[in-house]
């Protein structure tokens, strides 16, 4: 007879002591621990019961399906059926169900993804419910970071584990990444949102998904949420119309957002219950500034950062606070004192020198509305923009030629060089991505990444901005020999120490 996931955790309970945690990785059990045995893309845990018991492991649960009949391990194990699917409300019962404590608020969409969740995680801490941040920047709360996977979404059991932690530590609340393939692959299974966002789509995890369907039926996986109270969806992806059909099938409302009118306009043809408009969007020499629209109320936002799509990022942020009952004016100010996360439109400054914009941006879009962001203010001082990207192996080489083409159209002087070639020959992938630009004058090569930021730092004028794109945050460049420390903000600030010595 099948155990239902009480009886399974109940099992769990009966062998270990108080610390024990649930383990995916044979390699990282400590003796008292449960190993979790389950086919994986790359191996199967379950042959790797045994290293797991020799590591002391007190117990061990294991896919069913597949097993043989009548297989003995050396340790107290149990067999349960579908595991891999029922395993993060098994780690959630496991681990103290922590995150339905708390106030949880996911966010999804190709684009936008960090720099909202660390938006939230500021403003609900500001606002009195300490926050933590979950995603590809890594897990940061109480102002420190916590070490975790390097994955924008962890899986179910790191998840579970992570958030009994963080309501140890005094967590309130969280905001956390949920990526297409985290969704689709179960890993946020057991956890309780109050809010779910949807910032965007465009082409990425073509890898993975193979479809841009696909990768949308992903996506909506969050909007059909149990429990989910709110929606949050952006009304500049067309795709938004389509969640909040799924949304209000659901009994989740749902809040629209979007510039000049486009909130208010969704909200009416898809019957959501709020809607929220930045009118008059305009730069300004802090970031961006626009008037907040939102059911006859009228605010005046400051937000230090730049871009359109930072507006739109921070409409779905204040419409996620609003829905989780904080006061407009309380958000508002809140806005105006925003950072933000590494690696994202990140300046490097040096007075009398280029500036330097470190940036994640590694899609099509995401490189076109940060060129387009920065293009009107550099080139109305009398700069140029400089860009220095490149695309990554073992990854959809479909976008590289576009990706080659956008930059060349959008930026005074590109440098096209390697990004994380994974297995993949460096010089094969500039040169896809260089075919895009269709031989442009304004295009040059420099496979080496360092060498290519040094040049454009170099040569660029002191009005002008250089973008270095692609990595952000990240501080390793994987090559095919395995990973090398790299940081894209380091390697700029060197670029322009080498300039200034060169000056003197």
């Amino acid at each position: 007879m099948t155990k239902t996931n009480r009886e399974v955790v109940d099992w769990m309970h009966k062998l270990v002591h108080e610390g024990a945690e649930m383990k995916l990785d044979s390699r990282e059990v400590r003796p008292g621990d449960i190993f979790c045995a389950i086919p994986g893309t790359k191996s199967d845990g379950r042959a790797f019961i045994r290293v797991a018991a020799a590591r002391g492991a007190a117990g061990v649960i294991y896919e069913a399906d597949g097993t043989p009949q009548g297989e003995h391990y050396p340790v107290a194990s149990l067999a349960v059926s579908h595991l891999a699917s029922r395993l993060g409300e098994i780690a959630a019962l496991f681990y103290g169900d922590a995150s339905a404590g708390m106030t949880g608020v996911a966010v999804t969409g190709t684009n936008g993804k960090t720099t909202s969740t660390f938006w939230l995680g500021q403003l609900l801490t500001k606002l009195g419910a300490p926050a933590a941040v979950i995603g590809t920047v890594g897990v940061f709360f109480n102002g420190k970071k916590i070490p975790a996977p390097h994955l924008t979404t962890p899986d179910a059991v790191t998840l579970e584990s992570l958030y009994a932690r963080l309501a140890h530590e005094g967590a309130k609340a969280f905001a956390v990444e949920a990526s297409s393939v985290g969704l689709e692959q179960g890993r946020l299974a057991g956890s309780h949102f109050r809010v779910g966002i949807f910032t965007n789509l465009s082409r990425d995890h073509l890898d993975y998904h193979h479809t841009m369907e696909a990768y949308a039926d992903a996506k909506e996986i969050l909007f059909r949420w149990p429990g989910l109270g709110a929606a949050v969806l952006n009304a500049e992806d067309p795709l938004s119309a389509r969640f909040a059909a799924t949304a209000k099938a659901h009994g989740i409302p749902v809040w629209t957002t979007g510039r000049e009118g486009k909130g208010e306009a969704l909200r009416e043809a898809s019957g959501a219950a709020h809607a929220l408009d930045a009118f008059d969007c305009r730069s300004t020499g802090r970031g961006m500034a626009f008037t907040l629209r939102f059911e006859g109320e009228t605010r005046e936002v400051q937000l230090p950062a730049v871009g359109l799509f930072n507006v739109e990022n921070a409409l779905e942020v204040i419409a996620a606070m609003l829905a989780l009952g904080f006061s407009l004016d309380d958000v508002v100010r809140g806005v105006a004192a925003l950072e933000p996360p590494p690696g994202r439109m990140q300046p490097v400054y040096s007075e009398g020198m280029p500036l330097g914009v470190v940036d994640f941006c590694h899609t099509p879009d995401a490189l076109q509305k940060a060129l387009e962001s920065l293009a009107p203010g550099v080139h109305a001082r009398g700069g140029k923009l400089w860009t220095v990207f490149g695309c990554g192996g073992d990854r959809d080489p479909g976008k590289r030629p576009i990706m080659g083409a956008i930059a060349a159209k959008l930026s005074d002087h590109v440098i096209v060089t390697s990004d994380n070639p994974r297995s993949e020959d460096p010089e094969s992938i500039v040169r896809e991505v260089a075919a895009g630009a269709a031989c442009a004058e304004n295009v040059r090569i420099v496979t080496d990444r360092r060498e290519a930021i040094h040049e454009a730092i170099l040569e660029a004028a002191p009005e002008d901005l250089v973008l270095v794109a692609g990595k952000g945050h990240e501080s390793e460049q994987i090559l095919k020999d395995g990973p090398h420390h790299f940081l894209d903000a380091e390697v700029v600030r060197e670029a322009l120490n080498e300039r200034r010595t060169r000056e003197l």
